[in-house]
């Protein structure tokens, strides 16, 4: 009897490439994209309306890590992301409405040198926009909230998207800074 031959391996072909990428990779890739936007400084930058739409569960939580990392002095920065995150796509879970009301349960930003220190003297307090700039994550957090609650979108939405808006706004009349309580407080009036 012949000893039996090891068969030789034909090597199996790769499987054909993707043309969507993982989960976490088309997350990565969001995030990729915001960072571009940030580091641009375009605010007008037209992805923010287009390419950031119903943002997968990955991508969220990777632009609410992003969000804790950043700087707090870095107003417009952290502002941005709350743009993003809260578009009406984007509010599907608990902890997409958990991030903005703890937006809203933030301190107020003291100075742009350092959130938790008052302003210097020589720093010019009347400088036009200053408040709004120091406060601009929850201004910009509330203004979503009033989108999600008189906007077209409020009449299809659910009991619990209009609850969990209102609780975030409710969390924004609780601000020590005036400009967001009486902001937080006028949409409450007209809900």
């Amino acid at each position: 009897m012949a000893p039996l031959r090891a068969a030789s391996r034909v090597p199996e072909p790769a499987p054909p490439a993707s043309s969507h990428p993982s989960p976490k990779e088309a997350a990565r890739r969001k995030l990729q994209t915001l960072a571009e936007i940030l580091a641009s400084k375009n605010d007008n930058d037209s992805r923010l309306d287009t390419d950031f739409n119903h943002l997968s569960q990955e991508a969220k939580a990777l632009f609410r890590k992003q969000y804790l990392e950043i700087p707090a002095e870095m107003r417009n920065d952290r502002g941005t992301i709350v743009y993003i995150l809260g578009k009406s796509g984007n509010l599907t879970s608990p902890a997409d409405w958990a991030f903005l009301k703890k937006v809203e349960e933030e301190p107020p930003c003291l100075s742009l040198e350092d959130c938790s220190r008052p302003m210097n003297a020589s720093v010019d307090r009347e400088e036009p926009g200053l408040d709004v700039t120091l406060v601009y994550p929850q201004l910009v957090a509330l203004k979503q909230m009033e989108r999600a609650l008189t906007g077209p979108q409020a009449g299809g939405s659910s009991p619990t998207t209009l609850e969990e808006a209102r609780a975030v706004v409710e969390a924004g009349a609780e601000s020590s800074s005036p400009d967001v309580s009486r902001l937080a407080r006028g949409i409450l009036r007209r809900f």
